[in-house]
């Protein structure tokens, strides 16, 4: 299975993770952008360099597109919540 994260992607991923975060109060978002920057890019290299087995990457993925669809929702309300 061919599998790798786009950077443009996972930086989009990141921002709205981070602001996400902000939004219930987490105090340190440089913080935890680097953290997540860290975590998503090394997990982008070790997929790339198969370094991860191929059985995870199923799961990995799962985990990945769905926080990516939990933080797009929380985008989308923010955009409707504001035109009202």
């Amino acid at each position: 299975m061919d599998f790798s994260f786009d950077i443009v992607w996972v930086a989009a991923l990141i921002v709205g993770i981070v602001e996400a975060a902000k939004e219930f109060g987490f105090k340190k978002p440089r913080i935890l952008a680097c953290a997540l920057g860290f975590f998503f890019y090394g997990l982008s290299f070790a997929l790339d360099q198969v370094l991860i087995p191929e059985p995870a990457h199923i799961w990995i993925k799962l985990v990945v597109y769905s926080v990516s669809g939990a933080v797009a929702a929380m985008g989308f309300f923010d955009l409707i919540k504001r035109g009202e």
